[in-house]
């Protein structure tokens, strides 16, 4: 399965994953309260880690325009801006790259919640990483997710990996292989 990164390097993923189901979940506790009228978005189910399993993404694009629009309303002005930005992003990708990306959120939920942060927290770092140095995160990342997670344990305790990467950026490499599909 080729695994384009493009979605990576965008940092849709690293923000996707780390804000929509934070920002689904406060807008629906930041709604109306009270009151026979108040409107309720459907519950969001767990992934299961299926193909078809659900995600926060999932949840949000089958709300109709106008309850889209009044969740992202209860939002703070700077994280519905963000959130906007991310949401379209995802939009333009072509669906096979929104599916991987919903499999990498899927993967990541049924990782415990330290790895989750740890993972999280490399997501993050990798945005945050000059050009130079993501594109050849990018390159490793896309080499790993052509191997086995044996091949991939072997190729990340090389000395050529060492060598090429910082003990930064093998962090970052290590706990984004996470997310990785099986082979």
């Amino acid at each position: 399965m080729q695994v384009s990164w493009r979605i990576v390097a965008s940092g849709t993923l690293a923000l996707c994953l780390a804000t929509c189901p934070a920002a689904l979940g406060q807008a629906r506790q930041n709604g109306p309260k009270g009151g026979k009228h108040a409107e309720k978005p459907p519950k969001a189910k767990q992934p299961k880690g299926g193909k078809n399993a659900e995600t926060p993404i999932d949840e949000f694009m089958r709300m109709s325009p106008e309850e889209r629009q009044k969740a992202l309303n209860r939002l703070p002005p700077a994280q519905r801006k963000r959130l906007q930005e991310r949401l379209q992003r995802f939009n333009q990708l072509p669906p096979g790259e929104q599916q991987t990306l919903k499999g990498m959120y899927n993967r990541l939920n049924q990782l415990p919640a330290e790895r989750q942060q740890v993972v999280r927290r490399s997501l993050n770092q990798f945005t945050e990483q000059p050009g130079d140095s993501k594109q050849a995160i990018r390159q490793e990342l896309k080499s790993l997710g052509q191997m086995s997670p044996q091949e991939r344990d072997a190729r990340m305790a090389s000395p050529e990996f060492r060598a090429r990467f910082s003990q930064n950026e093998q962090g970052i490499i290590r706990n984004m292989s996470e997310l990785l599909p099986p082979r």
